[in-house]
């Protein structure tokens, strides 16, 4: 056997037990819930969630969080304005858009800009050939940072309330 096979049967052996030791200490038994390390403790969550000692909650309540009660508020957004003075706009991307019971006026949510440096410079909504709308969000930075103003790149999630000249849906009637 040469050098180099043994101190690969050697690796192997080496490494067996430790791979043993974690399978085995990874699995739990059926009749115990799996140890929680948690430095506070969460509150039981309704329907079912159960709590982090492992505790299962009502199983007969429904899965799931609850709806935020106003749909502007609470919904993890951070809602902005157009701003003046943004330079350097480009479209972004819109995430998802909400619409009110008016028909016209909708919510735009989109990824940007952390708002020290970078602002909304507006909402631009036209119809296409077809009469459907095309919405774009215009965002970029603020023209009062200086040139070598260090910016974080981390995207937050805002959200723009726009009013529309005519409905984008109709009610039934």
């Amino acid at each position: 056997m040469s050098v180099r096979h043994s101190l690969f049967v050697l690796a192997i052996l080496v490494a067996m037990p430790l791979t043993t030791v974690a399978c085995t200490s990874a699995t739990a038994s059926p009749s115990q819930p799996p140890a929680v390390d948690s430095g506070s403790p969460l509150p039981e969550q309704p329907g079912g969630g159960g709590d982090s000692a492992g505790n299962i909650g009502d199983p007969s309540a429904p899965i799931g969080a609850q709806p935020p009660e106003d749909p502007g508020q609470g919904d993890g957004a951070l809602h902005v304005q157009p701003a003046p003075g943004i330079v350097d706009a480009l479209p972004h991307a819109w995430d998802r858009i909400t619409i009110a019971a008016d028909g016209r006026t909708i919510t735009v949510y989109y990824w940007g800009g952390v708002e020290d440096c970078y602002g909304l410079a507006g909402v631009d909504v036209q119809l296409d050939a077809d009469g459907r709308p095309v919405i774009q969000v215009l965002e970029g930075r603020r023209g009062n940072l200086p040139p070598d103003t260090a910016c974080i790149e981390i995207a937050l999630l805002k959200a723009v309330t726009v009013e529309l000249e005519e409905p984008i849906v109709a009610p039934l009637q």
